[in-house]
């Protein structure tokens, strides 16, 4: 009788997790230098990898840490601009700057829900990659959110307290989301995918599923 020749085991996303967590803190740290590097390069305005390292940080960071190093990093890059004194950066009205901390954190959350739903699904790899840039925008446009309302109440800006004012907040921030949003989608996809490629030319074993 014939063997019958066994199929190739389906891969997932919690085996895209599990491989590249082991080296999470090292991609981590690589990624936050590139960050500092072009926070301060001379890019197009709110041209920027925060974002997309605070997705990563909730998908391959564990505990506390996951939302911790990103916005340990933008506290980092607001101290340097301060000390510096370049214009539009370092420390600013504390509410709004407080504002973008926790937008930080809350699209790190959205990256950990993200490997949450990977892991429990067992979601075909090409199914959580496929994700990724949904994830991107979705974060960016949480940012966007949360950051513009912190503007709004931000009375340097001198928008009106009222909901035509916040309309009119989050209408005049379109043109900034723009470059936010091809930043997201860059390097919200490239981190994940430059982690997953490097991480397996190391020969990353998977490891147990951690949620």
């Amino acid at each position: 009788m014939p063997t019958e020749i066994p199929s190739a085991p389906k891969r997932t996303g919690s085996e895209f997790i599990r491989s590249v967590r082991p080296f999470a803190a090292w991609f981590v740290g690589g990624f936050a230098l590139l960050t500092l590097f072009l926070r301060f390069a001379p890019l197009p305005e709110n041209f920027a990898t925060f974002g997309a390292l605070a997705l990563f940080c909730g998908l391959f960071l564990q505990g506390p840490a996951r939302w911790i190093a990103p916005v340990a990093l933008l506290f980092i890059a607001d101290c340097i601009g301060q000390a510096l004194q370049i214009p539009g950066m370092g420390f600013y009205h504390l509410p709004a700057m407080l504002l973008n901390y926790l937008a930080f954190a809350l699209v790190a959350s959205l990256g950990a829900g993200l490997s949450r739903w990977w892991n429990l699904t067992s979601a075909p790899l090409a199914m959580s990659m496929a994700s990724l840039p949904l994830g991107a925008i979705a974060g960016s446009a949480l940012f966007f959110l949360v950051s513009n309302f912190g503007a709004w109440i931000d009375p340097r800006m001198g928008y009106e307290t009222s909901l035509a004012g916040l309309g009119q907040c989050y209408w005049m921030g379109l043109p900034f989301w723009r470059s936010t949003l091809a930043s997201d989608l860059c390097f919200g996809v490239g981190f994940p995918a430059a982690a997953w490629t490097i991480a397996n030319a190391l020969g990353a074993r998977p490891r147990a599923a951690a949620h």
